[in-house]
């Protein structure tokens, strides 16, 4: 039996961006932990149009269209990454993105907005420890590069660098301040700072983006970042440890907050008041180079090996985990190295080597791989190699040096088979998106399962399950314009795996909150789905639903929102020109059979009787019996002469009806020319021919009694039975039935 699990959205921006990825991770592990559906809603950053167009990305405000889908899903609870999503926003502007939902309990991630739940970054711990960094450093004129102020981390971190110049009795100036871009944008910004304040020795920056800005604003000047200017970031990006100098970063850890997020979600969902305790996570100072760190915080491997025993473990352990937080982790990595450099100086440098002590040091080795692997570190390992095979052949007694080399050749070959077994599943990976790509293109004419042709292939590239949904109608959207939002979906397909579905119209229709809450989404286990939206251009198409099988589908998120949106849209143009072809043929059928329709009467003319008694032919088969009458109106040359034309029609017209009421709509019936009609019917389908006269009989004197018309109305028939199995039978059968009715008026037909 399936358990009924809360359902939570997390909505962040561009999910292949460091921070929202980190969210999105931290959160998707938490709740697998606490067994809750989670939806995450990666649109993009709101209120940076301009920017985006500066960046020739004239369209990226359509994929915060999924937050308005989100909006409509009817969740348990939001979980609202505002801070980063609204960087550029005030509270104001924050709060009144997030108004569509309040009908949920909302989280908000580092910003406080009033009526959500917030969950903050401890940004004044950090800042605090890098102002005290700098000072004992003998820093004495610290700017800062804070941001947006009307953005809550942003004041924030303001507001603790302010408190710590007074709390260490640093002169602060006005000028020490400048606003700018929170992204890589802000080179002007930086050269003004240090323009305007040539006697800054350090700056502390509120985002890493902008420190990496900074540092080459700097470096330009021929400025040395570290020893002349101190800078220092926040967030301790991945790029921070790779720069050059390394960047010393305060550390906000995003996954911890994503987790502490579902966390807290979780105690909301379930009335438990240990939710108000989770309010700040905690922020650490990471120093390295760019403040010119006065401890042996080594940049390249060679420097590690400096120095005395001690002096090289610690210098092993610090590189290795400068950026582990977890402590239990942390020292599980040092004890593997310190055990490994002692049982080098044991075995190696203070003693000739005993035979069994390759298997220790292999042993400890692998010890040492185990742990960094626990902690995810991934550490230059042929770099390391070099210099530490150099350091140790220098240090070692000599009869100790051929057991080095061998252990030095084990592990350069163990190292290499790792490699040559890593090239082929990067290949491997790189050939399935290849034909994902080709594969979701490759749409054929039948429209009904092309839906979920395209979703085949996404099982390759780290897709569990996909759900793919389609607006009943394409939405021209264009920037500055409200979206709608009563909208309707069709639920065209879905895939488990390699298995897809397409699913039967009458089961398509649905609306915005089925799309999230469905019978059809996998239930069985926690539900974590990523959701992206598909379009081109100012056309929105739909959205599709993904369950990734870790994490590492997002790098290949904008390929799958690419190729899908190029997919779906051809099947849209497909769907139109099938629409235009069916109107076209329906237009043409019109236009035969309005070919074939007499215009006054609206039964045949000559050439349409003749082609429908040919099809009534060719159905026969072996019931080739028919009554055949031919008709004739009586009196309209007199009609016609008396009265005028339009009442001579009427008397054609007239005719036509008495036709179609004495023979019923089984007959067929045509206007030969002037008020002469053809009519043949199955003898099968009639009572008799006798039956026939009467009603044409009674259909006369009902008019003529009704006074409508100044004439009176009349039409003679002339009837024969017939076996007729093609038109000359046909022929043959009209001209005796006229021959009866002119036998009946002595030789004249009018």
């Amino acid at each position: 039996m399936n358990k009924k699990r809360p359902n939570i959205c997390l909505l962040v921006a561009k999910i292949t961006d460091q921070f929202s990825n980190d969210i999105t991770t931290g959160a998707m592990k938490a709740a697998l932990k606490a067994d809750v559906n989670l939806t995450v809603i990666p649109g993009g950053y709101v209120g940076i149009q301009e920017h985006n167009d500066h960046f020739g990305m004239h369209y990226e405000y359509q994929n915060n269209v999924l937050f308005d889908y989100a909006a409509g899903g009817r969740f348990d609870l939001c979980i609202a990454a505002a801070g980063s999503i609204g960087y550029t926003y005030n509270a104001s502007q924050l709060r009144d993105f997030l108004a569509p939902f309040k009908d949920m309990p909302i989280i908000s991630l580092a910003a406080d907005i009033e009526g959500c739940e917030p969950l903050l970054f401890d940004n004044s711990t950090g800042i605090s420890q890098a102002v005290g960094y700098l000072a004992e450093q003998g820093r004495k004129h610290i700017g800062i590069m804070v941001g947006n102020l009307e953005n809550t981390d942003c004041y924030q971190r303001y507001k603790a660098y302010r408190r710590s110049l007074d709390v260490h009795s640093l002169e602060f100036k006005e000028s020490y301040v400048q606003l700018c871009d929170l992204s890589y944008e802000c080179a002007d910004e930086a050269a003004k700072l240090l323009d305007n304040n040539p006697e800054l020795d350090a700056v502390i920056c509120v985002t890493d983006p902008i420190a990496a800005t900074l540092t080459d604003v700097i470096t330009s000047r021929n400025t040395e970042v570290g020893k002349d200017i101190a800078v220092v970031g926040f967030d301790d990006l991945p790029v921070a440890s790779e720069m050059h100098p390394k960047l010393a970063s305060i550390r906000a850890d995003a996954k911890l907050m994503g987790a502490m997020a579902v966390e807290k979600a979780v105690a909301m969902l379930n009335k438990n008041d240990a939710h108000e305790d989770i309010r700040l996570v905690p922020t650490e100072f990471i120093p390295r180079q760019s403040c010119y760190s006065e401890v042996n915080f080594v940049d390249t491997p060679d420097e590690m090996f400096n120095g005395s025993i001690e002096a090289i473990k610690d210098n092993l352990c610090r590189y290795a985990t400068a950026n582990v937080t977890d402590e239990q982790a942390k020292q599980k990595v040092c004890s593997a190295i310190n055990h490994f450099i002692d049982l080098l100086d044991k075995e190696f440098i203070r003693s000739v080597a005993a035979p069994e002590a390759r298997d220790r040091v292999i042993e400890a080795i692998e010890e040492m791989l185990s742990a960094n692997e626990e902690a995810n570190i991934n550490i230059n390992l042929p770099g390391m190699h070099e210099i530490g095979f150099i350091w140790i052949v220098r240090n070692c007694r000599r009869e100790n040096i051929s057991m080095i080399r061998e252990i030095y050749r084990m592990l350069r070959s163990r190292y290499n088979k790792a490699r040559r077994k890593a090239a082929p599943t990067y290949d491997d990976m790189a050939h399935r998106e290849k034909v994902f790509i080709q594969d979701s293109l490759m749409v054929g004419m039948d429209l009904k399962d092309s839906y979920s042709e395209i979703l085949r292939r996404l099982c390759n590239i780290n897709v569990k399950t996909s759900y793919l949904y389609i607006l009943d109608k394409p939405i021209i959207h264009n920037y500055g314009f409200d979206f709608p939002t009563d909208l309707t979906w069709e639920f065209k397909a879905y895939s488990y795996g390699a298995n897809t579905f397409s699913l039967p119209e009458k089961a398509q229709k649905m609306y915005t909150a089925e799309v999230f809450k469905n019978s059809f989404l996998v239930s069985d286990r926690p539900r974590i789905i990523v959701a992206t939206p598909l379009y081109t251009a100012e056309t929105q198409y739909g959205l599709v639903l993904l369950e990734p099988e870790s994490p590492e589908m997002f790098r290949e998120l904008d390929l799958i929102t690419y190729q899908l949106s190029s997919a779906v849209r051809t099947l849209n143009i497909l769907k139109e020109l099938n629409i235009l072809l069916t109107d076209a043929s329906e237009r043409n059928t019109e236009l035969e059979t309005e070919s074939k329709m007499d215009e006054i009467t609206r039964v045949y003319n000559r050439k349409g009787f003749y082609a429908a008694c040919d099809e009534v032919f060719a159905k026969s088969e072996n019931d080739c019996d028919f009554v055949v009458c031919y008709a004739d109106t009586d009196n309209i040359k007199l009609v016609n002469h008396s009265y005028g034309h339009v009442a001579g029609d009427f008397m054609i017209k007239l005719t036509s009806d008495c036709l179609r009421h004495a023979f019923g709509k089984s007959a067929v019936i045509g206007r030969m020319g002037g008020g002469e009609f053809g009519v043949i019917i199955r003898k099968s389908q009639i009572f008799s021919i006798e039956d026939i006269m009467n009603r044409k009989n009674k259909f006369i004197s009902d008019f003529n009694k009704s006074k409508i018309k100044p004439f009176t109305f009349c039409c003679s028939l002339g009837i024969t039975e017939a076996e007729c199995r093609d038109r000359s039978d046909l022929e043959a059968a009209l001209e005796k039935s006229c021959e009866r009715i002119l036998e009946e008026r002595g030789g004249t037909v009018e």
